[in-house]
């Protein structure tokens, strides 16, 4: 089931968060897809990626409590695919938990003024880590208090501080995100993405940020096929054919 769609359209990646009946809730199947659909987006030809939700009651209610999703940081921009290339989230209603760390890890943000964020963490006693590299895109205070307090924050209070950077009417944070990525997507693509790729390296990093992607290559390497003929060649007392895979 297709539960994450990927549309090009003239060199923007429209990315879709497909569950509107779930209210947009994070399992297993929307975290490998949108990983899939960062990796696409990353070697594909596409200049600008918009990250939205289908319907309108939600942008994400966060992990889905019957499929709780196992690595959930595979879903979050910037983090699980390395990339220079602009990523900007059209948020339609509440985002919750892990949805709001999406829009905090995204590159811009376009909110709807009735939309809601929300960080519940502090209070159901779960934490990842990742939102906590919050830092260097919302005001330190504000979002600390944000996220120790679990409270909703309202979309204005959201720009307040700096965690989106647009507000827009109902029903119009889409079609505004698609705007700004068309106007990014006609420039030089590699001006843009040296633009991106060196703001981001003066932001320090959280002891999260830099864990995961250590995390993704010591993963990689405990469930190849080298590991395999690695065990298998000492049992065997022969040398070893590694193939890199």
């Amino acid at each position: 089931m297709t539960v994450v769609r990927y549309e090009s359209e003239n060199g923007i990646a429209r990315i879709t968060i497909n569950r509107p009946e779930a209210r947009n809730a994070i399992n297993n199947a929307v975290v490998q897809q949108l990983n899939q659909a960062w990796q696409r987006f990353a070697r594909e030809d596409d200049r600008v990626a918009v990250l939205s939700a289908a319907g309108d009651l939600a942008f994400s209610a966060g992990a889905d409590l019957k499929d709780m999703p196992s690595d959930f940081w595979l879903a979050m921009p910037n983090l699980s695919v390395p990339c220079d290339k602009p990523i900007i989230v059209a948020v339609n209603g509440v985002a919750v938990g892990g949805a709001a760390t999406m829009v905090m890890l995204a590159d811009m943000a376009v909110a709807e003024e009735q939309a809601q964020f929300i960080y519940p963490e502090a209070k159901i006693g779960a934490f990842a880590g990742v939102m906590a590299g919050f830092p260097p895109r919302m005001q330190y205070k504000a979002g600390l208090e944000w996220l120790m307090t679990g409270d909703a924050m309202p979309a204005q209070r959201a720009y307040e501080i700096g965690l989106v950077n647009r507000l827009v009417p109902k029903g119009q944070a889409l079609a505004t995100a698609m705007e700004v990525a068309t106007r990014i997507a006609a420039n030089a693509p590699l001006v843009v993405q040296a633009m991106k790729s060196i703001a981001r390296r003066t932001l320090p990093a959280s002891p999260t940020e830099l864990y995961y992607p250590h995390r993704r290559l010591l993963d990689g390497i405990a469930h190849s096929d080298d590991i395999k003929e690695g065990v298998a060649s000492f049992k065997e007392k022969r040398a070893p054919r590694f193939t890199g895979r």
